[in-house]
């Protein structure tokens, strides 16, 4: 499939946060403090999500959506599976409620595209919650998220307030409950406009609202990898390694003193922060990762039923956006996709590593001891796999 939108054609996370520094932001805001980004530029996400979009994906009927009644300091879910429902929704519509679509990366392409793009470079997941509010309307109520959100203006323009200190550093599936939603002493306000773009932290209280105009802006929230789940990783292999680490606790440990389990524990942990224990773990965490990671498997199914032969002149180059990794064993290389391990004898790695690296090429020009067949069956399987796609057929 392709997907026309400028924006995305040349997206790295540097364009994402420009003009503001890569550099910048990891010394001075990365889970450390709000940014707000004003570029007086409303074209800079060009298409990347409009109106007709949102209106067509309402039309396509996802499985919910969420209009927001800010009188009552709470959101409403609207299921629409029937007439009544999606009449219900039209109703708070009209009535000035803001219209929320969640998790939309999974059926737009182009939202699927920004998040697989950023996870593919960052190694942390993303998601999309699209924000429609009318004019003078609030699209939330003062709330603080357990991901990091960055803001995209793509529409109209909005009031926002922001806490200057963080409340808490929650990782999910923790919530905000019944906490008081006012807001403290200390806290900045501003408006964005289209083109605009705000990084806000996990943990601080905001909330937003219109003015005289309409807005539609995406909230495209960063899933952290945290170490604490690197922690666990640590822990379940030096189970699965040293037996003595499944043993039970003595007879009678809740009345004795535990100087004999402290120890028995501080030695395996001393252990498991052994350096090459710490890097092979973190090696099989990584391939955990990448089962997280969503796959892109747009034009596979047409190429299946209606298979175009290739041919050495066809140019060919990576799908953008998938999240791979290449193991290389004496006699063997695997690359770990999705949920799935695949192989190939050693001798094709030179061939493999130029094959979903290079941004496109001819299949006359993979390197490698291989004969031309095998150079097109190399890439018919990659194409399967779906790492790799037609850049362009030679006629």
């Amino acid at each position: 499939m392709t997907i026309e939108c400028p924006f995305l054609e040349h997206l790295t996370f540097s364009s994402l946060i420009a003009p503001i520094s890569e550099e910048e932001f990891r010394t001075s805001y990365w889970e450390k403090k709000p940014l707000v980004v004003h570029r007086q530029c409303a074209d800079y996400y060009g298409n990347l999500f409009t109106l007709s979009d949102f209106d067509e994906a309402v039309t396509r009927a996802p499985s919910y959506i969420k209009t927001v009644d800010t009188t009552n300091k709470k959101g409403t879910v609207k299921q629409f599976a029937t007439v009544a429902g999606l009449e219900a929704v039209l109703a708070d519509m009209r009535n000035g409620a803001s219209l929320i679509l969640e998790q939309l990366q999974r059926n737009e392409p182009k939202l699927g595209l920004l998040c697989r793009l950023l996870g593919q470079e960052l190694g942390h997941t993303f998601e999309t919650n699209l924000y429609l509010t009318a004019a003078h309307g609030k699209s939330s109520i003062p709330h603080w998220d357990n991901t990091d959100v960055f803001i995209l203006q793509v529409l109209g323009s909005k009031h926002w307030k922001i806490e200057n200190e963080r409340r808490i550093f929650p990782v999910r599936p923790f919530r905000m409950g019944t906490d008081v939603r006012e807001f403290r002493e200390g806290f900045c306000h501003f408006i964005v406009h289209r083109g605009d773009l705000i990084y806000i932290p996990r943990g601080f209280m905001h909330m937003a609202e219109c003015g005289s105009e309409t807005s539609l802006h995406i909230s495209l929230g960063l899933v952290p990898a945290v170490l604490e789940d690197f922690l666990h990783a640590i822990i379940k292999v030096a189970i699965q390694r040293d037996e003595r680490l499944r043993m039970a606790l003595p007879l009678g440990f809740m009345r004795d003193g535990g100087e004999d389990i402290a120890q028995c524990a501080r030695a395996a942990l001393l252990e498991a922060a052994d350096a090459s224990f710490l890097g092979n773990v973190l090696d099989l965490y990584r391939d955990e990762l990448i089962k997280t990671h969503e796959l892109d498997v747009s034009g596979q199914i047409a190429d299946h039923f209606q298979p175009v032969p290739l041919r050495l002149d066809d140019v060919v180059g990576p799908r953008r956006g998938v999240v791979w990794r290449m193991h290389v064993d004496q006699d063997a290389v695997g690359l770990n996709v999705g949920t799935r391990r695949i192989a190939f004898p050693e001798f094709f790695r030179e061939s493999l590593d130029f094959s979903l690296n290079a941004p496109a090429y001819t299949i006359r020009d993979i390197p490698g001891e291989l004969e031309d067949q095998e150079r097109i069956a190399l890439v018919e399987r990659l194409m399967q796999e779906g790492l790799l796609i037609r850049k362009f057929v030679q006629q």
